[in-house]
């Protein structure tokens, strides 16, 4: 009965378009440069360095032209780090119940997409194709928790109800994200946890066609805390355990290897690459020494070969480690997205080609909190400090000069 209530309210989707929300008092200035020298007239470049950024050293600063840049202010109520973006259209969930979208560089207005039934919530959204995927999370009680998975084809604007499940919520331990789903253009993925409260008890991942047909199943030792799909691969990361805070375990597999099959065990966080053939995660640090401070570095591997390689993320070695390192492919070949963290707490994208080529960060509303390259486009979403102004932003890769 509830699954029949969230289709109706849900599959009611495209409730109109809102209108752009003026700016906050506190966002005067949509973008927040560190201190630079201004560029020569002579200077026909659009990177110039950061010769007065001591705390990015070994990061070249973007210096944006007019034009160069498109930006859309956000509603304030975003309320999950969680967001997708097709073409030029961001897809982010607002009040915890409803999916909203709008172009980025478009007039600013929004577009109701989906909307959760009363005392229901959408948790994590995933895009690719024509598809829009995100889970629905039920009113359970303290202990339990359901949740469901749907696809939207964004075409006829129809919902699709591929999966539900009910897990402990003392398990749980972001609760914004009871399960992790993942798109492809012609599959998804998902993990099923168990229902036993059982402290480190493995889970489920399974891999559907979009249509619906299982492809997979990879099973799990411990408690998945993400799940990555591109082209036949599904990437897995697993907590290693309740002590070990901030520390995971990665692994692979497809339809020939279901059995999930250990990479390497990254500091925080990994990604796959669109097309299943990179990976890349943050390297943790196994120093000698309390207090020793390693390289800020990536690991990128290809993985039908296994090679590993070193990617340096930023040079300066007192520098702080890279945040959500991800990696896509473009015209200018593999390219390398985290959050560059300075000292004083701001935060900036950054970027690198794997290829070689300066590293460098752009200039952002502070701070910035989701990213994402589609094509030779970057898109970010940050916020203000005072967390209420939010905008989104993208920029022609090709067009910065970094290759």
């Amino acid at each position: 009965m509830v699954v029949l209530l969230a289709a109706l309210v849900i599959g009611a989707g495209y409730l109109g378009p809102h209108p752009a929300p003026p700016p906050t008092p506190s966002a005067t200035t949509i973008l927040a440069d560190r201190p630079t020298p201004a560029p020569s007239a002579s200077s026909a470049s659009s990177v110039s360095p950061a010769t007065g950024t001591d705390p990015l050293a070994g990061l070249t600063q973007v210096t944006l032209l007019p034009g160069q840049i498109s930006q859309t202010w956000l509603p304030g109520e975003i309320s999950s780090r969680s967001m997708a973006v097709l073409g030029a259209t961001l897809y982010f969930i607002v009040d915890g119940d409803r999916i909203e979208s709008t172009a980025v560089g478009g007039d600013g207005s929004w577009q109701t997409v989906a909307q959760a039934p009363a005392c229901q919530g959408i948790n994590q959204l995933a895009a690719s194709g024509r598809e829009l995927g995100y889970v629905v999370t039920g009113c359970g009680g303290a202990a339990q928790v359901s949740w469901s998975v749907w696809l939207l084809d964004l075409n006829r604007r129809s919902p699709r109800h591929v999966a539900q499940g009910v897990r402990t919520a003392s398990s749980i331990d972001i609760a914004e994200f009871p399960i992790h789903l993942a798109m492809t253009d012609s599959a998804y993925a998902f993990n099923r946890p168990s229902l036993s409260t059982a402290a480190g008890l493995g889970e489920t991942v399974e891999v559907h066609a979009i249509d619906g047909r299982l492809l997979w199943t990879s099973h799990t030792q411990k408690p998945v805390a993400d799940v990555m799909l591109g082209g036949s691969t599904l990437a897995i990361l697993t907590d290693v355990s309740p002590q070990a805070a901030g520390v995971v375990d990665l692994y692979t597999s497809n339809a020939a290897h279901p059995d999930p099959a250990p990479v390497d065990q990254p500091a925080s966080s990994a990604s796959l690459s669109p097309d299943g053939l990179h990976l890349t995660w943050d390297v943790a640090f196994r120093g000698q020494f309390p207090g020793a401070v390693a390289a800020s570095d990536v690991a990128v591997e290809t993985v039908d070969s296994g090679f590993k390689k070193p990617l340096t993320t930023l040079t300066d070695p007192v520098a702080p480690a890279p945040l959500r390192p991800a990696i896509s492919s473009t015209d200018g070949g593999l390219l390398v997205t985290w959050f560059a963290t300075a000292p004083d707490g701001a935060v900036y994208p950054a970027v690198r080609y794997e290829a070689g080529g300066n590293g460098a960060f752009l200039p952002s509303l502070q701070e910035p909190i989701w990213m994402s390259v589609q094509n030779n486009t970057l898109f970010w979403v940050a916020e203000s400090a005072d967390g209420w102004s939010k905008a989104a932003f993208a920029v022609d890769l090709a067009s910065l000069g970094l290759y």
